[in-house]
C-alpha cells in the first residue's frame, strides 16, 4: 500500500477495504517530502464511485492540465487531457467545469471544449460553452463588484508596466483583478521585492487583497469570489452524487476544502486530487488533498482512464 500524507476518508459508496487498496506498482517517488502517485492510483480510488450520477469533474488549468512554462501566455493544454475532457463533457450525467485564475475568455480559448463551464478569474467570471460553439463566442457573466476596484487594478497594471519594462515582467489584466508574473526574472527575490514596492506605492492603503503565488503576485478586490466559493456554487447548481476536483496550488486547496467538507457532511462522494506542478506549492496544497499526482501528464492519464470507464458504463452492451 502506498503511503499517504494523511488518511483518505471513506465515502458513502465505498468500503474501507476498497478505498484503502492501491495498485501494487511503483509510485513516482516524492516531492518536498510528500508521496506522489500515478493515474492508476487515482483511478483505483475513483472507480468505486462511478456508478452514481450526476458526476462533476472540475479542474484547474496551469500546472494541472498544462505544464508550467516561463511565459504564462505559452501554456498549452496537454492533447490527451483535451481529448479526455471532451469525452467526459458528452458522457451522460457528467458535467465538466474548468476553474482558473485566468480570464474565462482566455481559459476557454486554451481549452476549447464544448459542453463545459468556464469559471475564470477564480469565479469572478463565468460562462457555459454549448457543444458545437466556438470558444470565442463564450457568453460571460461577471460578478458585480464596486467599479473603483477596476480602476485601481488598471492603475496598478499601468504603473507596473512603466516601472518595470523588462521582458520578464508579465502583467495579466483580469479586471477588477490583476496579476504580476516574474517567473522569468534573473533574480526572483529581487523581482518580488520590486513588484511589492510598486504595488504598495500604488495601493498604499491596501484596498486590494494580496495573493502571493509561485513567482507571481495577484491583487483581488475584497469579497471577490475565489475557488472555494466557486466550488460551492458548482455543488449547489449541479447537486452531484460524485465530485472530483484537480488542482495544483493554494487557490485550488480552498476548493478541496469545500469538496471534502461536503463529503464529510454526507452530501456526496468525491476526491480532491493535487497535482505536483512545483515543489513550492506542496505545503499549501498537499494537506488538503486525498492524493498527489506526479504532474500534468498523470492528470491527463487519469482523465483518460476516467473517460474510458464512464463511457463503458453508459454504453449499451
Amino acid at each position: 500500500m502506498l503511503a499517504h500524507p494523511h488518511p483518505i476518508p471513506v465515502g458513502r459508496a465505498t468500503s474501507p477495504g476498497t478505498l484503502g487498496r492501491m495498485p501494487r506498482r511503483p509510485h513516482p517517488g516524492s516531492l518536498a517530502g510528500y508521496p506522489l502517485h500515478n493515474a492508476a492510483d487515482a483511478l483505483a480510488l475513483a472507480t468505486p464511485m462511478l456508478d452514481r450520477r450526476p458526476i462533476l469533474v472540475a479542474s484547474d488549468f496551469d500546472g494541472t492540465l498544462s505544464h508550467l512554462v516561463m511565459d504564462p501566455w505559452g501554456a498549452r493544454i496537454l492533447p490527451l487531457a483535451r481529448r479526455s475532457l471532451r469525452a467526459l463533457a458528452v458522457a451522460p450525467g457528467v458535467h465538466v467545469a474548468l476553474i482558473s485564475g485566468r480570464t474565462a475568455a482566455d481559459l476557454a480559448g486554451r481549452v476549447r471544449i464544448g459542453g463545459a463551464s468556464y469559471l475564470g478569474n477564480h469565479g469572478v467570471e463565468r460562462g457555459h460553452l454549448p457543444r458545437g460553439h466556438r470558444a470565442e463566442r463564450l457568453a460571460i457573466e461577471v460578478a458585480p463588484l464596486p467599479p473603483r476596484f477596476t480602476a485601481l487594478a488598471e492603475a496598478l497594471a499601468a504603473n507596473m508596466e512603466r516601472a518595470i519594462p523588462e521582458p520578464w515582467m508579465v502583467v495579466e489584466r483580469k479586471l477588477p483583478a490583476v496579476t504580476f508574473h516574474y517567473r522569468g526574472a534573473p533574480d526572483i527575490a529581487a523581482a518580488a521585492a520590486r513588484v511589492t514596492a510598486i504595488v504598495d506605492a500604488t495601493d498604499a492603503d491596501h484596498q486590494m487583497v494580496r495573493f502571493p503565488g509561485r513567482r507571481a503576485l495577484e491583487l483581488r478586490p475584497p469579497g471577490a469570489p475565489a475557488k472555494g466559493e466557486s466550488m460551492r456554487a458548482l455543488l449547489d447548481e449541479h447537486r452531484p452524487a460524485v465530485a472530483i476536483m484537480l488542482g495544483d496550488d493554494r487557490h485550488d486547496a480552498r476548493a478541496f476544502e469545500v469538496l471534502r467538507a461536503a463529503r464529510a457532511a454526507g452530501e456526496l462522494d468525491g476526491l480532491a486530487i493535487a497535482v505536483a506542478a512545483h515543489a513550492d506549492a506542496m505545503a499549501d496544497v498537499a494537506p488538503h488533498a486525498d492524493l498527489i499526482l506526479a504532474g500534468p501528464g498523470e492528470t491527463a492519464a487519469f482523465l483518460s482512464g476516467l473517460a474510458r470507464i464512464l463511457v463503458a458504463r453508459t454504453t449499451p452492451d
